[in-house]
């Protein structure tokens, strides 16, 4: 096998490899998310890389999906949001500006007017904007709208450095404001990351320049560095906090995405599932079964452990029996049809076994769409048997005509196969009506069927009548209204009979057994002549009026004949064709117009793997526009994978703009308004205490939460880093703060090394794990780290730096607004918890403010002299300063001009920090409430997926249903392969339908029965597997499993596995006899084994058989058998004998065998070993 790969960009991988078979040529695109490449497998050990979300670009820089159709669409469904947060920025900087407008009314600074006017004209300026994003122009003009404002906003603050005598106004609430300005920038003013960093940075560069030639006190080296390493912290948390708003949106996106394909796909495999599940039984029985199978699976282990324990407690009194569930219903006027193909033998004896089963797949066909079409329920074919019925399970008054209408249709399609195939068969066909019990038996390779002695009645008036004719009961000829013309039968016994329980002794076992004793009556039959003739008409005037014609209406308004009409002409050459592909009416059989699925629907479905998107786009590419890559250039194959990829994104775009009309479902999760908690407690359960089992946390990607953590921890260990390399190059090293450094980066790394951990060795330590996962530790724990910056700032405060005349105390403040800023970086915890912790770290600077701390003597006597002539009550904060008093100009000596200013600084600083928490809590919380949505849409795709799988699989074999899916159908010949037919001869004997219509017997039928199939789950027989269950008859093969069978090292392990399995279904029929008050089951079991025929027949309801003279010895052998044992022919025994002990029994008449040898098993030999 060659393989190749090419790396187009640099996140995406074609990778191909080809093999000598055309259809393994695989062509796969892998997404760094994860891994899609299905050839040779990769290494255990080598983990995926970690990407910044799933079809990511690959740039760090510019986080964006590497599809510019998802790029597209992401920006139209995110507009409205952009537009709102865009609108938020607006209206708090229109609520600065009121507060401002105040603020220099009240305290008319000098220069007072150009701050007002300046502040006038912003708000005019943002109020014009406003109005402006309401309009859709704003769609197409954001981009410059957003630039042209922030220079606008940036010229504004820059502007106050023009009034020199002010610059102690302008110093602190410059550099908040300009911090506030580069938040937003970074968050809520729309505009691409490289322009938000250049402005940003071209800013900070103007405004130290400004403050430096302004401020003389901040013109020191020092200072200069530490406002430069200020500055980069204000741009580190900005990126930061913009890359992954970006991310998050876009991984986000990408959920919602496959959540709605994911609904699609459940969609699909809802119907999917339900057709299956028709094609197997009628909707009214399925839906008792799936609920059934789904309570057992639904239930959570630890509950099914629980109610084991408490079962355990109450456990029933000895000898009380549990019987599985059972669904089975009585119906009274159903009509029941059975038809054997006359001439079946002589046809079958001159052709494949291959060509015979498409030979039945053609002429089945035909049948099931004229029992769709005549209101009749197919129920199942027993080899060349057909048998459905009609009023059942849904009761209807036209039942009995149906089922006659059914078979004259029948007559007239088996005739139509003899002119396309040139054979010479009939159809013999019987009707009974009377009541039946419908329903299922057994636990695996179930079907739908119909137990009464009226049934056997039907099978009876079959086997009685003649071909070409229809055989009718005098019950069935009650319902037909004299529509027909009949003619008198011979009478037939009538099952329906009087039965009588009695105790029978047997003096062999001296124990009582059950038996009943019973009347025979008997009961008149006829043979339908065709339609009767109405009075007045020729049959001119009717042609359908014909014994093969069809008198019903059909529920789309056509008839066979119509349909007959309707059909393409039958190729003639089909019939001499030995593939199961060529038949004559391929067409009908794959019509969409069936009731039920046909093969192609039902078995070549695709799925969406994983969280990918549906295939159905790619489907739809003709097979020739997907070339070999083995012999096409890799730029030819990468852009045929691009085309199909850019399809497929297509299709979910397109799933997007049906299934989400409400775009607020793109950035609005359930959450309560106030609290932000979701809306349902068990999501807001898992949200804070079980995230580490989510989706969102498993992921390989930077916005799941494991690796967001880290990302979040090393930001604030750099910010942290940064700010103390700030404090001890302004305030030296007092020992308060080398004492506070210490503790806060133990803490700092402790934090980093307990993320790091929880990464890979989570399982290791899980009982810490589940410790600091919690939602309050993890609240508690986020808010000591964020916290951390602030308490080294203020750890550094102290009477030198208040006193200091290099300005370090407003270094301190600028510190400070910084650290505040840093409460904006953990979007995983609390908003409200890290506003109010951020609100104390701000209330203890306005209180700090407004106390003196540390008051000298030569300040007290300096102010004392200037109070004399200005008392509280004429003070204005407008008011010159003397010249020389340091006291009004220092920060903290409570006295300070500007600490006014300060106060309305913080609470402006505060609000977009409140503001922003909010947006970025709601933002993880929805990216949170997306993951788990997809994550619930996928299973319940995948559990409706397995449901589909597990019917298909009840229908046909697992390790036939990938080629059956590939090409509909399925003919194989098996050597060597063993056959076994199990019976309870003698049920009919106890079945009395006087009690609840027999039920309950066929209710001890399917325990019995599903006692059997429990043994199928033994390793030992892993090549063994249920064929059918008919009435009291089990049939089961081995070796018909190639890629099992050829596991075992003795090529014989397969037949001695099955013999064994039968002498356990005497040892399971022996224990139930002792269980189920003394019934005397008596098993027949008849083994053969050699060359078999597997195939796949049928439209709307498809069946799994093996046919061949294999099998029919098989069946001879448990017909003619001695009561419990096992009977085998000679070539059987011969073959066997080196594992098992026979003795001869005799030799006995065989059906179209003549006289044949046979054994019995006496037991397997002691010294019998076998792998």
């Amino acid at each position: 096998m060659a393989s190749g790969e090419d790396r187009n960009t640099e996140n995406s991988v074609v990778r191909y490899n080809t093999t000598n078979d055309p259809e393994a040529v695989h062509v796969d695109l892998q997404s760094p998310a994860k891994n899609r490449y299905k050839g040779t497998p990769l290494s255990p050990n080598k983990k995926s890389p970690i990407v910044l979300f799933e079809r990511a670009s690959g740039s760090w820089w510019n986080p964006t999906f590497d599809s510019k159709i998802l790029e597209d669409q992401l920006w139209s469904c995110y507009l409205p949001q952009t537009r709102r947060r865009f609108q938020y920025a607006l209206f708090y900087i229109v609520t600065a500006c009121l507060a401002w407008l105040i603020f220099f009314g009240l305290t008319k600074e000098a220069n007072w007017m150009y701050f007002l006017g300046g502040t006038g004209c912003l708000l005019a300026v943002t109020l014009l904007i406003f109005g402006f994003t309401k309009i859709p122009l704003y769609e197409r003009f954001y981009l410059p709208t957003s630039i042209v404002y922030v220079l606008f906003l940036m010229a504004l603050i820059l502007c106050p450095f023009a009034f020199k005598s002010s610059s102690d106004l302008s110093t602190i609430g410059s550099f908040s404001g300009s911090v506030e300005i580069l938040l937003m920038i970074y968050t809520f003013i729309p505009m691409p990351l490289f322009a938000a960093v250049l402005i940003g940075i071209v800013y900070s560069i103007l405004y130290e320049i400004l403050v430096a030639l302004t401020i003389t006190g901040m013109q020191e080296a020092t200072f200069i560095i530490g406002k430069i390493l200020l500055h980069c912290c204000i741009h580190l948390i900005g990126i930061h906090i913009f890359i992954m708003s970006q991310v998050r949106r876009r991984s986000t996106f990408w959920k919602i995405g496959q959540s709605v394909m994911s609904r699609r796909d459940l969609q699909v495999e809802k119907q999917l599932k339900e057709k299956m599940i028709h094609s197997l039984m009628p909707p009214s029985v399925a839906e008792a079964v799936m609920k059934s199978r789904d309570k057992d699976e639904d239930e959570p282990e630890d509950q099914k452990s629980r109610k084991k324990n408490k079962n355990r407690k109450q456990e029933p009194d000895k000898g009380k029996i549990r019987f599985r569930p059972f669904n089975m219903n009585q119906l009274d006027n159903v009509s029941i049809l059975f038809a054997d193909i006359v001439g079946f033998t002589k046809m079958s004896s001159n052709k494949t076994a291959e060509h015979l089963v498409s030979l039945l797949n053609d002429l089945f066909g035909r049948f099931d769409k004229l029992c769709t079409n005549c209101g009749c329920e197919k129920i199942s074919t027993l080899g060349d048997c057909y048998y459905c019925v009609s009023g059942c399970p849904e009761p209807r008054p036209d039942h009995a005509i149906c089922c006659v209408e059914m078979g004259l249709g029948m007559i007239k399609l088996i005739k139509e196969f003899d002119e396309d195939n040139q054979e010479e068969v009939n159809m013999r066909v019987g009707v009974h009506t009377g009541t039946v019990l419908c329903g299922i038996v057994g636990t695996r390779r179930f079907k739908f069927d119909v137990w009464s002695n009226d049934v056997t009645l039907a099978n009876t008036m079959e086997s009685s009548g003649r071909p070409g004719t229809v055989h009718i009961s005098e019950m069935t000829y009650k319902f037909l209204k004299d529509l027909y013309e009949v003619e008198e039968g011979e009478v037939v016994e009538d099952l329906n009979t009087n039965k009588t329980l009695i105790e029978h002794y047997d003096i062999t076992k001296s124990s009582f057994t059950i038996r009943h004793t019973e009347d025979l009556n008997d009961i008149r039959t006829y043979f339908i002549l065709g339609p009767k003739k109405k009075e007045g008409t020729s049959p001119e005037a009717e042609p359908a009026q014909t014994s093969n014609s069809t008198v019903i209406p059909i529920e789309d308004g056509s008839t066979p004949e119509t349909e007959k009409q309707a059909k393409p002409a039958a190729d003639p050459a089909s019939g001499g064709d030995n593939s199961v592909t060529a038949t004559s009416h391929q067409p009908d059989r794959e019509a969409p117009e069936i009731n039920g699925v046909t093969p192609t629907a039902l078995l070549g479905r695709r799925h969406s793997s994983g969280f990918f998107a549906s295939t159905t786009s790619v489907d739809r590419i003709p097979e020739e526009d997907v070339d070999d890559p083995s012999t096409t250039p890799m730029n030819e194959t990468w852009t045929k994978i691009r085309r199909i990829r850019d399809q497929n994104d297509k299709q979910i775009i397109k799933c997007l703009q049906q299934d989400v009309t409400n775009k607020e479902f793109f950035y609005q999760p359930p959450i309560n308004k106030c609290t932000l908690s979701f809306n349902h407690s068990e999501l807001e359960e898992d949200y804070r205490d079980h995230y580490l089992e989510s989706q969102l946390f498993r992921e390989e990607a930077t916005a799941s939460p494991r690796y967001h953590s880290l990302l979040e921890i090393i930001v604030s260990l750099i910010v942290f880093t940064i700010i103390s390399v700030c404090c001890f190059v302004m305030f030296g090293c007092e020992l308060p703060w080398i004492i506070v450094f210490c503790i806060a980066l133990v803490i700092e790394i402790l934090v980093l090394v307990q993320v790091i951990i929880s990464q890979d060795k989570a399982e290791q330590f899980e009982t810490v794990m589940q410790l600091v996962s919690g939602w309050y530790f993890r609240n508690f724990l986020g808010a000591l780290v964020a916290s951390l910056p602030a308490v080294a700032v203020y750890s550094n405060l102290s009477c030198t730096v208040i006193h200091d005349q290099r300005d370090r105390d407003y270094f301190l403040c600028f510190c400070i607004v910084v650290s505040i800023l840093h409460f904006c970086n953990f979007t995983m915890l609390s908003s409200w918890l890290k506003s109010i912790v951020a609100a104390v770290a701000g209330i203890i600077l306005l209180i700090l403010l407004n106390i003196e701390l540390c008051p000298l003597d030569s300040d007290l006597n300096l102010s004392a002299t200037y109070n004399a002539s200005v008392t509280p009550s004429n003070i204005t904060l407008n008011m010159p300063l003397p010249v020389g008093n340091d006291t009004y100009r220092r920060l903290f000596t409570g006295r300070s001009h500007i600490r006014y200013e300060i106060i309305l600084d913080m609470i402006l600083l505060l609000l977009l920090i409140l503001f922003m928490n909010r947006e970025f809590e709601i933002s993880y919380r929805l990216s949170f409430y997306g993951s788990a949505q997809a994550d619930r849409d996928q299973k319940q795709m995948h559990d409706n997926k397995d449901q589909a799988d597990w019917l298909l699989h009840n229908i046909i074999p697992q390790h036939i249903s990938d080629i059956v899916k590939k090409t509909s159908k399925y003919s194989k010949n098996h050597k060597d392969c063993g056959v076994i037919f199990a019976a309870i001869v003698n049920f009919n004997e106890f079945y009395d339908e006087s009690y609840e219509g027999g039920r309950e017997y066929l209710r001890v039928l399917n325990e019995l029965v599903s006692d059997y199939e429990v043994l199928l789950d033994l390793p030992q027989y892993k090549d063994v597997e249920k064929i059918k269950t008919i009435s009291s008859t089990f049939m089961a093969a081995s070796g018909l499993n190639e890629q099992s069978r050829a596991q075992n090292e003795d090529p014989k392990a397969h037949l001695y596995a099955l013999l064994c399995f039968a002498m356990e279904l005497q040892n399971v029929v022996t224990r139930f006899n002792e269980s189920i008050f003394n019934f005397e089951f008596i098993l027949n079991i008849g083994y053969n084994y050699g060359e078999v025929t597997a195939g796949v027949i049928g439209t709307t309801k498809l069946l799994y058989d093996i046919w061949g003279d294999t099998v029919n010895i098989a069946s001879r052998m448990y017909s003619t058998g001695v009561a419990n044992k096992i009977q085998v022919p000679q070539s059987t025994a011969t073959y066997l004998a080196d594992m098992f002990e026979f003795e001869y029994r005799d030799e006995i008449t065989v059906k179209g065998k003549g006289q044949m040898k046979t054994y019995l098993v006496v037991k397997k030999k002691d010294s019998a070993e076998w792998k």
